[in-house]
């Protein structure tokens, strides 16, 4: 039997709490799904979990002992090319793919817009709904999100939309916990 090698794709970097208390990253969008954790000997063990917000409990955890490691899929990349952006409290965006794989409830992250700050603007966004291309819509894909670009330039050229997550850590005791994260590609 022979092992995968691991490609480090994104140094997350550290999540740490110094008690009980959770901590989370900021958004990170998803682009393998999967996580390599490890968590420092100098603290305690954890639980990483995979969450919307920061104030979500997470879909599912996994505990990490103190120095150990763990190769988490939590996720599968969604995403795809904008070619426009309306302006309105609710943005609706029209992508170039007819199957995205985001969802109602997701959260989503706008990159390479070199308009005015879309980019800022569509940051971590939860998606409000998602219309497939059918006759009426000329066979394009929308996506609204909760994000107000009414005040922003007339959106041109091309970005992407991608799937965003926060990772949250819980300490396992008061002596806290300081977990490492790399989003991995395997192979």
């Amino acid at each position: 039997m022979s092992c995968q090698p691991l490609k480090l794709v994104t140094d997350i970097g550290e999540v740490s709490s110094n008690n009980a208390t959770s901590a989370v990253t900021s958004a990170q969008t998803v682009k393998t799904g999967v996580l390599y954790v490890v968590c420092s000997d100098a603290k305690a063990a954890g639980h990483i979990a995979v969450c919307n917000t920061a104030n979500q409990a997470g879909v599912g955890s996994f505990h990490v002992e103190k120095g150990g490691k763990l190769l988490y899929r939590y996720g599968h990349p969604a995403n795809a090319p904008v070619s426009a952006i309306s302006k309105a409290s609710d943005a609706v965006i029209t992508v170039d793919h007819t199957d995205t794989k985001i969802q109602v409830g997701d959260y989503v992250t706008l990159s390479g817009s070199a308009v005015g700050t879309y980019n800022s603007t569509i940051a971590h966004k939860e998606v409000l709904s998602v219309q497939t291309p059918q006759r009426w819509n000329d066979f394009k894909t929308t996506i609204t999100v909760d994000a107000d670009t009414s005040s922003l330039a007339d959106f041109t050229g091309t970005a992407v939309l991608s799937k965003s997550v926060i990772f949250r850590l819980a300490p396992e005791t008061a002596s806290g916990c300081t977990l490492h994260l790399h989003e991995v590609g395997i192979g």
